[in-house]
């Protein structure tokens, strides 16, 4: 399957696969987040994205499992090396209704790709020409 990410790297990250990135640090998601602050992939994001980001890094499970240092890192680079936009369209494609910001900020920034773990969003995998697929599947196509 080829992927089609825009300018070749215009992505949009679901926020599991950065909270994955900092629980798993050899793993896909990883691999990813490097990518991300390497320049090596753009990221697109937004206001609602990030305030979920910052929400999920705060839960519990996640502060007893990973260091605040760790946690303030991801969410640092997470918007640092994103780009920022409004969506202006709304989507309803998703059963979880929460998830469709991801959508439709692919949508207003032109990505190719939604890259995620999220069952909800994994079932549609594609929305308007928007391939939506999991990191390990990403990184497989794009070679790394």
């Amino acid at each position: 399957m080829k992927l089609r990410t825009g300018k070749g790297r215009k992505v949009v990250i679901d926020t599991n696969i950065a909270v994955s990135a900092l629980i798993a640090k050899e793993g896909a998601p990883a691999k990813l987040f490097e990518m991300l602050i390497l320049g090596e992939i753009e990221n697109y994001t937004s206001r609602e994205i990030i305030k979920e980001l910052k929400a999920v890094l705060n839960r519990d499970e996640i502060t007893k499992r990973t260091p605040k240092k760790a946690r303030q890192f991801i969410l640092k680079h997470y918007i640092s090396n994103s780009i920022h936009v409004r969506a202006k369209e709304r989507i309803n494609a998703v059963q979880h209704s929460s998830d469709n910001k991801f959508i439709e900020v692919a949508l207003e920034a032109g990505a190719g790709v939604i890259i995620t773990g999220d069952s909800h969003l994994l079932q549609l995998e594609e929305f308007r020409g928007i391939k939506i697929v999991r990191a390990k599947h990403f990184l497989e196509v794009k070679g790394q």
